[in-house]
């Protein structure tokens, strides 16, 4: 007799029930896994992209440091023997105390490097703060030219004011054809926003001193008046005046009268800025380069740059920069107000 082992048909008909599936925990753990991998390869991707940024144009040679936070890696730009090299310091840009904090790490890289023979200084920058530009100035003859390690500075598009006062560190200043350089002076910029509260916003302000000169310059005035604008002249922007017009003289060798005569924050061309003094030669960047080796006599040399390589806190970093921007606190607000004495040339 043969035994029927099939399920019985439910009460009134109808199909079996599906048997339960046990995939489910498995699902979900395959699907957060295969989340996490994305990501991982996403940090991945980045990093690749990062290292590729800075092997472009050269062939990063050696993992050099001057401090444990300073990491460079060395990108040549020209092959050549590495007992003798050449190192070119970019300085692009508007100048600020973050670009000279930068900038110290890399002189200092220079000034450490017994194989680094001179360095280049490729400057292209319509100039900046007094104290950036200063701060570099001071890095470059302390850390450089004070210990006889010869610099060439060689100007590109723009090197202007607080980059023509940079540029004066160097022991010999290369321009291009088309530099623009000069703009001896110091300007400063700011507004008020009196009118635009009260009138357009209906909001006034209140000013409480002790010291008649406490709130000079004041954001929320309607104007300045002219013995307020005497004192702004006498105390900020006339000694940064006079320490360029005295800094250029110095470097540049030149009578004193002579600067002062230059120093209308007028711009000149490579051309007539040599005729004026104010640079040794016009040429290109490979010139520059043959007077750094005949500076430190040498026939050749390895031309490298230093680069710092791709790090995740460089990503991290746009958020902070994007907190920075929407800041809105009081003492944010005041210092968008405060002028800015400033070595700049703004036609930049």
């Amino acid at each position: 007799m043969t035994q029927d082992l099939s399920v019985p048909p439910p009460a009134g008909g109808g199909s079996p029930p599906t048997p339960r599936r046990r995939g489910g925990i498995l699902q979900v753990l395959t699907i957060i896994f295969l989340g996490l991998s994305l990501v991982g390869n996403a940090v991945l991707l980045l990093i690749v992209l990062g290292l590729a940024a800075g092997l472009a144009g050269g062939l990063p040679t050696d993992l050099v440091s001057s401090a444990a936070e300073d990491v460079f890696l060395e990108r040549v730009v020209e092959r050549g023997p590495a007992s003798q090299k050449i190192a070119v310091i970019h300085i692009d840009g508007v100048i600020d105390e973050e670009m000279a904090m930068s900038l110290r790490s890399e002189i200092q890289r220079a000034a450490d490097d017994p194989k680094a023979k001179a360095v280049i200084l490729r400057i292209n920058s319509p100039g900046g703060g007094l104290t950036a530009s200063d701060m570099i100035h001071h890095d470059i003859r302390s850390l450089l030219t004070d210990r006889h390690k010869p610099v060439v500075a060689a100007m590109d598009g723009v090197a202007a004011s607080g980059g023509y006062y940079v540029a004066c560190a160097a022991d010999e200043i290369v321009a291009q054809p088309t530099t623009v350089t000069g703009s001896i002076g110091v300007i400063a910029q700011f507004f008020f926003l009196s009118g635009l509260l009260k009138d357009k916003l209906g909001v006034a302000t209140v000013t409480l001193k002790m010291g008649e000169q406490k709130d000079w310059p004041n954001l929320f005035a309607a104007d300045m008046t002219e013995a307020q604008r005497q004192y702004m002249m006498d105390t900020l922007l006339k000694p940064g005046y006079d320490q360029f017009v005295d800094l250029v003289a110095e470097c540049r060798k030149m009578d004193r009268d002579e600067v002062l005569r230059l120093a209308t924050g007028r711009i000149f061309m490579a051309k007539e800025a040599k005729e004026k003094g104010l640079v040794d030669e016009v040429g290109y960047f490979d010139r520059a380069i043959e007077r750094a080796m005949d500076r430190a006599g040498i026939h050749e040399a390895r031309i490298v740059e230093y680069i710092r390589p791709f790090r995740l806190t460089d990503l991290l970093g746009l958020s902070t920069q994007a907190k920075t921007v929407l800041d809105l606190r009081p003492e944010k607000l005041a210092a968008l107000g405060s002028p800015k004495v400033m070595y700049l040339w703004t036609g930049y």
